[in-house]
């Protein structure tokens, strides 16, 4: 039981030796160095500075009298006391303390949304500056513009598809694999429906309208999501390689598409 005492009583901020040293005071009452060395079995070239530290936290007091020196504990139900009414003060105000920060809750790992520009663009830049070695993109012109700088300033490799010949990324990295989407009818004739992607390599990812259309996007953590969006940037850069070496693919393509989409018939176009 005494070892289960003493390892609370450590829980509780003591020492091992200040331990010791307070539950052989309880025990002895008013008492000399001596006999609490002697009962804690703390080496006598010890005791007094562990007694001093007790002294200190004003769990131990000195007396002198008539040129001896005792030592009384703090009765043990006062320290109990005391330390409960310092853990509650200490978790009241960690409480407190973590109230004021930002944190993630279980609804913004699914998703959280974001209506402003400028809220958007420091998001962007908290995804691309958190990767360790990658981020993957697909990007219109209207959000290519607005984050070139910030792509450029950070030394990561970039995977991605984006849709304009006219951009100022740097191919610095030997790594980079930037494909320029082709034009299509289709590419077109979606002018409201652009939307970029943006995926660091750390489980984080920020998906929206393109800037030159609407100032809305939408931040998750959620794995399934980032799964299949990163599988949709590889899909669109492997149509448009295929498209590259037949480009009649691109006819095929789009017919396939309206009779999939329109319900169109597969055989109204020649």
């Amino acid at each position: 039981m005494e070892a289960e005492i003493i390892q609370q009583m450590m829980h509780l901020g003591l020492s091992s030796y200040e331990a010791k040293c307070y539950l052989a005071c309880i025990r002895l009452g008013k008492t000399t160095g001596y006999q609490i060395s002697k009962v804690s079995t703390v080496p006598r070239a010890r005791i007094y500075d562990t007694l001093d530290k007790l002294i200190e936290k004003e769990i131990v007091s000195k007396i002198d009298e008539a040129e001896q020196v005792y030592y009384i504990a703090l009765p043990y139900e006062t320290f109990i006391e005391r330390k409960r009414h310092e853990y509650d003060a200490t978790m009241n105000n960690l409480q407190t303390n973590l109230n004021n920060i930002d944190t993630v809750t279980p609804e913004d790992i699914i998703i959280k949304t974001y209506q402003n520009k400028d809220d958007i663009i420091l998001k962007i830049k908290d995804i691309i500056q958190n990767a360790h070695n990658a981020i993957y993109i697909s990007l219109w012109p209207g959000t290519l513009c607005n984050i070139e700088t910030i792509l450029n300033e950070n030394d990561i490799t970039i995977k991605g598809i984006i849709f304009s010949d006219k951009h100022a990324l740097n191919n610095k990295n030997k790594n980079n694999q930037i494909y320029i989407h082709r034009h299509t009818s289709y590419t077109e004739s979606i002018e409201n429906k652009q939307w970029f992607i943006i995926i660091n390599d750390q489980g984080e990812m920020i998906y929206g309208s393109d800037f030159n259309i609407n100032t809305q996007a939408y931040y998750s953590i959620d794995p399934q999501q980032i799964y299949l969006m990163q599988n949709f940037i590889w899909h669109d850069i492997l149509v448009n390689q295929l498209v590259e070496k037949n480009p009649d693919a691109d006819e095929w393509i789009e017919i396939k598409r309206d009779a999939f989409f329109l319900n169109k018939s597969e055989h109204n176009k020649s």
